[in-house]
């Protein structure tokens, strides 16, 4: 290398020496192009796996499902099917189960009803129900997937989702039984104002949704396009206001803040910003 223009005989050797600590990354950089997984996981999987990633791999291809989010799950099924792994492998059907839930999971569930997700799995790599059976069971005992039963039917969750969940639902608990600091006496009349002052009449779905925001910490108001939860969060907000209360608007994206903030005519957010999720990182990579 030294003898490309450019390039010292230090600067060789450095890259020579950089270049045989990372020579057992390159080795798996190599050998998961036929998986398809680019180099940018490689790295992913030496740190999941160590210098045995590929013997490892080569044992069990499935477990790059794990590893790498978004993997082609059909061409390692198949690449695994030609290496000779069986078809009805423990390896094979385990991760078909996973990987049936965390499809599941592109469209916003975080679980699947058991029936479901047996016929699904049938489908996809043609094995028994029996089997499938045996290692959701398996799965279960090795605590990578949740079985929930609900009303005599069983619910499947992948076991992350299921504890983010269970975090989020008793985080909204403890909240819920926190002091109202927001509480208002007489909060209805001061509903009654703000129809005045906006001039039109309020539903009796909002009204009550609004004197539910005032005796709940929490409180989850849906409906679909046109159903008035734009006043709703505007007469919220007019009241809150005239009492001196600090309102914050925020939203899961920044095209919905941006829509948020339009329609109420508040800054809104994103719950990133709010929470100035990153800004650490971001300062780190800024001294840099």
């Amino acid at each position: 290398m030294a003898e490309v223009k450019g390039i010292t005989k230090e600067r060789a050797i450095e890259i020579s020496e950089e270049f045989n600590e990372k020579w057992e990354v390159w080795q798996i950089v190599s050998f998961l192009e036929g998986f398809g997984i680019g180099a940018n996981n490689a790295k992913k999987v030496y740190d999941a796996l160590g210098k045995d990633a590929v013997p490892k791999i080569a044992e069990n291809p499935y477990i790059l499902v794990d590893i790498v989010y978004g993997v082609d799950f059909n061409k390692i099924d198949k690449i695994a099917i030609q290496i000779g792994i069986a078809g009805d492998s423990d390896y094979r059907i385990k991760s078909g189960i996973k990987y049936a839930l965390l499809v599941s999971s592109y469209n916003g569930n975080t679980c699947v009803l058991q029936e479901n997700l047996i016929q699904y799995v049938e489908q996809i790599l043609e094995v028994s129900r029996e089997n499938i059976e045996n290692n959701l069971i398996a799965l279960n005992v090795g605590q990578e997937i949740v079985i929930e039963k609900r009303e005599e039917e069983d619910w499947i969750y992948l076991y992350p989702f299921y504890k983010a969940e269970k975090n989020i639902s008793e985080r909204l608990d403890l909240l819920d039984h926190c002091e109202n600091a927001k509480y208002i006496k007489q909060f209805e009349k001061e509903i009654k104002k703000q129809e005045k002052k906006i001039g039109m009449e309020l539903s009796e779905k909002q009204f009550e949704a609004i004197a539910q925001v005032n005796h709940h910490n929490v409180s989850i108001i849906t409906g679909g396009p046109g159903t008035g939860k734009t006043t709703i969060i505007k007469c919220l907000i007019e009241i809150y206001k005239s009492h001196k209360k600090k309102i914050v608007l925020c939203a899961p994206t920044g095209r919905a803040a941006k829509r948020m903030t339009e329609t109420t005519g508040e800054e809104a957010k994103t719950i990133h910003r709010l929470l100035e999720i990153g800004k650490i990182e971001d300062d780190k990579l800024r001294k840099r």
